[in-house]
């Protein structure tokens, strides 16, 4: 519940102690549900705030409502490591990932196990946002596949594994 205390909305909201404070839906430009992922502190069973994430990107995304504007924030230091064919996949319409944090202390996206993990995008109006990619496995065949329209990615990062060059 939003308490009114006469404050300005900021446009693109504020951090405050490495917490991002973003503008309400009365007034402010941003509307949707907002959720926090973190696979070190975090469990599915949690609520999705900022003291009780969730554990992976994937539960996230199934929280969302279509075109509704929602958010999920990629606490640092979180991993989601996908394993398989559609092992992530971004399947609801109109939602922001952003990945919290500089350089290689942000949240990542790993593909393992199969040259064929990968990241689905089934859904049109998603949008990453600081998101960094990590090759856990050799010679991976297509781990990020884009299946619908207006899919955008802002100030994105891809890292070979330490011995693997793809």
């Amino acid at each position: 519940k939003e308490i009114d205390m006469g404050l300005t909305h900021l446009p693109h909201g504020v951090s405050s102690f490495g917490v991002p404070v973003l503008p309400g839906n009365s007034g402010g430009l941003y509307s949707g549900d907002t959720y926090f992922v973190d696979s070190g502190a975090g469990s599915d069973s949690n609520r999705g705030t900022f003291r009780s994430p969730f554990a992976t990107i994937d539960y996230a995304v199934g929280k969302c409502t279509a075109s509704n504007g929602d958010k999920i924030f990629v606490k640092e230091g979180h991993v989601e490591t996908v394993t398989a064919a559609a092992g992530l996949d971004l399947d609801v319409a109109g939602i922001t990932i952003e990945f919290l944090g500089y350089g290689n202390g942000r949240g990542y996206i790993t593909f393992t196990t199969a040259v064929t993990a990968d990241m689905d995008v089934d859904a049109a109006d998603i949008t990453l946002i600081n998101p960094r990619f990590v090759a856990g496995i050799n010679a991976l065949t297509g781990p990020i596949d884009v299946n619908a329209a207006r899919f955008k990615m802002y100030n994105a990062t891809w890292q070979d594994g330490t011995s693997i060059n793809t």
